[in-house]
C-alpha cells in the first residue's frame, strides 16, 4: 500500500466511499419499499377480508331467500305430507331448481327424507348426523364437513301456513371444493385456503400444513399478518374464522415475492447504473485529481532529487492553495538546508584548519623552546668572546657574524613563539589609537612614498589588554604585507572603531562570539588573494614571495600575537579586489599605560651576593653561572629542584636570590620556589623561561615580586636582572612587591 500513488490511493478511497453510500442506499431504498409494500399488502389484506365478509353476506341473503322460496313452493310442502320414499322420488326436481349442491329433506322430527348431492360422496347417515347437530344449535346456516367435503349449508323450516306448526326442514349446501377456492381467490385477490379442524379442504395452494400455518397465523388474527412460507415462496397471510363447530377456517394469502419481484429488478438496474456513475465518476476525477495531484507528484520529485543532494530541482508552485503553501515551505527549507550544510561545510573546513593551526603551533612552539636554549648558549659564549681583550679583527668580525646569525635566530625564534602563542607577554590596558599614532612616522617610511598611507582613528575608542610591543610587531607585519601586495602604488588605510558584535554577524566569523569589541582593520588596494591562498596565509612559512624574499612568518606571528591576546582575526580579500585584515581585541578596563621613551641601556654592574642557579640543561647552566660569577657573585648550581633544595638546606649562609629555569625533571621551578621560601621566605625569585604555556597561572598572585627572565638571555640581561631585583629590596624594602615583570 506505500508504494501506490497518491492519485490512485485517492481514488481507491473516493471508490470505496462512494460503493459504500450506494450499496447503504440501495440497503435503505430496498428495505423502506419492502416495508412499505409489506404493510401495501396487509392493508390489501384486510380489505380482501373485508370484501369476502361482504360477499358471504350477500351469499348468505341469496341462499336464505332461495331456500325460502323453496320451502314456500305448494308441491314442496304437499311432498313433505307423504311417505320417505316419496320424498326420495321427488326431490330430484326440487334439487335441480334449487341449483346448489347439496338438497337434504327432512321431516318435522328432523329425520331425513330426501338427500341429493353432486357426486353422491355424503352418505344419508353423515347428513342424519349433521341435521341433527345443526338443528341442536338452532343454525340458520352452518358448515358440514362430510364424504371428505365442506359445505356451506342453509337450513329453512317448512309450514303449511304462517301460524301452522313445522312439517319438515328443507337444506341447501354450496360445496367448497377447489373450484370454489379459485372463485373467491378472484373475489379476495389473492390465494385462499378452507381449513376444517386445521386440515386443508380445499384452496388455490398445495402442500399447505394446516396445524403448523394455523400456528404462525396465531389464532387467525388478520391484523398481524404473517409471513409463512409455501414450498420456496414467501406470503402475507390473514385467517377468518367461519365457525366454531365445526371449526372452519378462511385464510388469505398475499405473495410477498411477486409483490416485491419488481423490487429486485429495480435494485439490479439500480446496481447497474450505481456501478456505472462510479466508472464514470471515477474517470472524471482521475483526469480531474491530475491537476491537484501533479504538484505533488512534483514536490516529491522535489523531495527525492534533495535526498540524492540536488537543491535546484525546478518546483511548480501553483497560487492559493495548500499545496502551494507546503511547496512555498519545502523551498524555504530546501534552501535554508542548502545554506546550513555550506555553513557547515565551511564551519568544518575552519575547524580542520584551527586544527592544523593548533598542530602547527604546538609542534612549532615546542623547536622553539629547545632552540631558546642552544640560542642562549651560542650568543651567550660569542658575548663572551667579544670581551675577551687580545683578539685580533678578523676574529672580532667573526664573532660578530655570529651574533648577528643567533639575533635573526632569536627573532625568529620568537616570531614561532608567536605563532604558537606561547611567547612570554607583558599585557597592559593600552589606548590603541595612541600606539598606532606613535607609529605614525616609521610606517610611511616602512612602506614607501609609492603608498599613501591613511589613519582613520575612532576619537571614542575603548581601551584593549595587550602587550604594546607585540601589537607593534603586528602592525608592521600588517602594513609589510601590503607593501608587498602593492608593488605599483597604492593605498594603506588603518582603521579603529569599536563594535557591538551580533550573534548574526558573530556566526558569520566563526569562531568568534558575541560581544563588544575593538576593531582594528588594515586595508590595501593591491592585487588580493584567491580562497585557496586565504586557507594558509596564516600558517608559519608559507609564502607567495619568490624565494629569498620572505621568511613566511609575518602573518603567522599576527595570528599568534592576536590569538595570545583573547582576540580574533578575520580576513576579507578577493583576486584584484585588495585585502582587508579585520582584528576583534575584547574591551579593558583599568588606568591606560602611558606611553614613554625608550631609556638609554646602561653597562651592567656586578655584586658579591649568593646566587642560587637553577637549570637541567647543563651548558645553559654552565653559562649562567659563568656571567654571575665575572660580575663577582657568588654561585651555587644546581641541575633540578630536588638537587636545589638539598643545596639550599645544606648552605649555611644566606641565599640572596634564585634564578630557576621554569620546566625541569623531578621538581619544577613552581614548585621548588614553594619549597624554598617555607625556610627561606626573604629570597628573591627570578625564573628563566622562553615558553609561556609553562607559566601556570597568575606570577603576580601566587609569586609576589618575582621577576621573568626571557631566554635566550645576553650576560647583560642576566647579570641586569639579578642587579635590579638586589637592588630593589635593599632601597625599597618596605614598599609592597610589585607584580611580575619580563625582562
Amino acid at each position: 500500500m506505500r508504494s501506490i500513488r497518491l492519485r490512485t490511493k485517492f481514488l481507491l478511497s473516493l471508490l470505496a466511499v462512494s460503493a459504500m453510500l450506494t450499496a447503504g442506499t440501495l440497503i435503505v431504498v430496498s428495505n423502506v419499499v419492502r416495508m412499505r409494500m409489506r404493510d401495501n399488502l396487509r392493508t390489501d389484506l384486510r380489505a380482501s377480508v373485508n370484501t369476502f365478509e361482504i360477499f358471504q353476506k350477500q351469499r348468505d341473503e341469496a341462499f336464505t331467500s332461495s331456500s325460502q322460496l323453496l320451502a314456500n313452493l305448494p308441491n314442496v310442502k304437499a311432498l313433505m305430507m307423504t311417505d320417505a320414499a316419496t320424498i326420495q322420488d321427488a326431490s330430484a326436481e326440487t334439487y335441480r331448481r334449487s341449483g346448489a349442491d347439496l338438497l337434504v329433506m327432512a321431516d318435522r322430527t328432523g329425520q331425513v327424507a330426501g338427500l341429493r348431492n353432486s357426486d353422491s360422496s355424503l352418505t344419508r347417515e353423515e347428513a342424519q348426523r349433521l341435521l341433527r347437530g345443526s338443528l341442536q344449535r338452532g343454525a340458520a346456516h352452518d358448515w358440514w364437513y362430510g364424504g371428505n367435503h365442506l359445505y356451506q349449508v342453509w337450513i329453512q323450516k317448512i309450514s303449511t301456513g304462517p301460524d301452522e306448526g313445522t312439517i319438515g326442514f328443507l337444506t341447501l349446501g354450496e360445496r367448497i371444493d377447489d373450484r370454489a377456492a379459485r372463485n373467491f381467490s378472484v373475489i379476495a385477490g389473492g390465494d385462499v385456503a378452507f381449513f376444517e379442524n386445521d386440515v386443508p379442504v380445499a384452496g388455490t395452494l398445495s402442500g399447505l400444513d394446516g396445524p403448523s400455518l394455523l400456528s404462525q397465523l396465531n389464532g387467525g388474527a388478520a391484523s398481524k399478518a404473517p409471513q409463512p412460507q409455501i414450498g420456496n415462496e414467501h406470503y402475507v397471510a390473514a385467517a377468518v374464522n367461519l365457525s366454531d363447530d365445526p371449526r372452519v377456517t378462511l385464510v388469505v394469502f398475499k405473495s410477498l415475492d411477486k409483490a416485491t419481484a419488481f423490487l429486485t429488478r429495480l435494485n439490479r438496474v439500480l446496481l447497474l447504473l450505481g456501478v456505472l456513475s462510479l466508472l464514470v465518476g471515477s474517470l472524471i476525477v482521475f483526469l480531474i485529481s491530475d491537476t491537484f495531484t501533479r504538484p505533488l507528484s512534483n514536490l516529491v520529485l522535489g523531495v527525492r532529487a534533495l535526498e540524492s543532494g540536488d537543491y535546484g530541482y525546478p518546483l511548480t508552485v501553483a497560487q492559493g492553495d495548500e499545496v502551494a503553501e507546503v511547496t512555498t515551505a519545502f523551498d524555504r527549507m530546501r534552501t535554508t538546508l542548502q545554506k546550513n550544510q555550506e555553513d557547515q561545510k565551511d564551519l568544518e573546513g575552519r575547524l580542520r584548519q584551527a586544527h592544523k593551526m593548533e598542530a602547527i603551533g604546538r609542534l612549532a612552539g615546542g623547536v622553539a623552546h629547545d632552540f631558546n636554549n642552544l640560542l642562549t648558549i651560542i650568543g651567550g659564549n660569542s658575548d663572551l668572546l667579544l670581551d675577551r681583550a687580545g683578539g685580533d679583527d678578523f676574529h672580532r668580525r667573526c664573532v660578530e657574524q655570529i651574533q648577528k646569525a643567533a639575533r635573526r635566530a632569536v627573532s625568529m625564534t620568537r616570531q614561532l613563539l608567536a605563532f604558537s602563542r606561547m611567547q612570554v607577554l607583558q599585557p597592559q590596558v593600552l589606548d590603541l589609537n595612541a600606539i598606532i599614532a606613535d607609529m605614525g612616522k616609521m610606517l610611511p617610511r616602512l612602506i614607501g612614498e609609492h603608498i599613501e598611507y591613511v589613519f582613520a582613528p575612532d576619537p571614542k575608542l575603548a581601551a584593549v589588554k595587550a602587550d604594546p610591543g607585540q601589537i607593534e610587531q603586528v602592525l608592521m607585519n600588517l602594513a609589510v604585507n601590503a607593501r608587498d601586495a602593492m608593488p605599483n602604488g597604492g593605498t594603506l588605510t588603518v582603521r579603529t572603531e569599536n563594535i557591538a558584535m551580533s550573534e548574526a554577524d558573530a556566526a558569520k566569523r566563526p569562531p568568534m562570539t558575541a560581544g563588544n569589541y575593538v576593531r582594528l582593520s588594515v586595508t590595501d588596494t593591491g592585487h588580493g588573494m584567491d580562497e585557496k591562498t586565504k586557507a594558509h596565509i596564516f600558517e608559519p612559512f608559507f609564502t607567495t614571495k619568490e624565494v629569498g624574499k620572505g621568511t613566511g612568518l609575518g602573518l603567522a606571528t599576527v595570528y599568534g600575537v592576536v590569538k595570545q591576546s583573547g582576540g580574533f582575526i578575520w580576513v576579507e580579500s578577493a583576486p584584484d579586489k585588495g585585502a582587508t585584515f579585520e582584528i576583534y581585541l575584547p574591551l579593558a578596563s583599568g588606568p591606560v599605560m602611558r606611553l614613554e621613551a625608550d631609556a638609554k641601556p646602561s653597562a651592567a654592574v656586578g655584586g658579591h651576593e649568593t646566587v642560587l642557579v637553577v637549570e637541567d640543561e647543563p651548558d645553559v647552566r654552565e653559562l649562567a653561572c659563568r656571567f654571575l660569577r665575572v660580575k663577582g657573585y657568588r654561585v651555587l648550581e644546581a641541575k633540578d629542584g630536588a638537587e636545589a633544595i638539598e643545596l639550599a638546606a645544606a648552605h649555611k649562609g644566606l641565599i640572596h636570590a634564585v634564578v630557576t629555569d621554569m620546566v625541569m625533571p623531578r621538581i619544577g621551578g613552581a614548585d621548588l620556589i614553594r619549597a624554598l621560601r617555607n625556610t627561606r621566605p626573604e629570597i628573591l625569585v627570578i625564573f628563566m623561561t622562553g615558553y609561556s604555556e609553562y607559566l601556570k597561572g597568575d606570577l603576580t598572585d601566587v609569586f609576589p615580586g618575582s621577576l621573568i627572565l626571557q631566554k635566550p638571555f645576553s650576560p647583560a640581561s642576566l647579570v641586569g636582572i639579578v642587579r635590579e631585583a638586589l637592588a630593589k629590596k635593599a632601597d625599597d624594602r618596605a614598599d609592597e612587591p610589585e607584580g611580575a615583570r619580563t625582562v
